[in-house]
């Protein structure tokens, strides 16, 4: 299941100003969003349950945070440190203070020529397409040093310059 195409804003301004755009890691690409269902739907995808560690009117700090004033988190299954909160106050917050979510997904296109590659220097058997598509994913993230690229996300504000 891929996510919904998000609403892109540029978020590298020196990158926007050249012209250009910041190139991602292999078999990634980039996106950013302040679409609500977006974010929802990546977090739904990552199992990733809305988190702070700032005190907020819903409770107390939990964690010392320390990101320029975000606040937001999110809690992973098996990695749960900052306190959760609902969704509502999540994006209340978010739209309170101008934030971006920059997330990272796989790269279908760059994957499936990876993959096809693969089944070409194989003579062409059939078969094998999971294995391929695997294989495929596997040399990509080597490719960008072992960076696992699944769950990687930033918040940003629109103020760090980011338009």
């Amino acid at each position: 299941m891929s996510i919904q195409q998000p609403t892109l804003l540029p978020h590298d301004r020196f990158a926007s100003l050249a012209g250009v755009r910041p190139s991602d890691p292999p078999g990634v690409r980039s996106q950013t969003t302040r679409d609500h269902a977006v974010i929802r739907q990546w977090a739904g995808l990552h199992q990733a349950e809305p988190a702070t560690g700032e005190a907020t009117p819903s409770g107390p700090a939990t964690a010392r945070v320390r990101d320029g004033g975000s606040g937001l988190r999110f809690n992973f299954p098996g990695y749960a440190r900052f306190r959760p909160i609902g969704w509502d106050e999540w994006f209340e917050h978010f739209d309170r203070h101008q934030l971006l979510f920059v997330f990272e997904e796989p790269d279908e296109a760059r994957i499936a020529e990876r993959a096809r590659a693969l089944w070409l220097a194989r003579g062409r058997r059939s078969g094998h397409d999971r294995d391929d598509w695997l294989d495929a994913e596997h040399e990509l993230r080597l490719e960008a040093k072992g960076e696992s690229s699944t769950a990687r996300f930033h918040i940003v504000s629109l103020d760090d310059g980011a338009m």
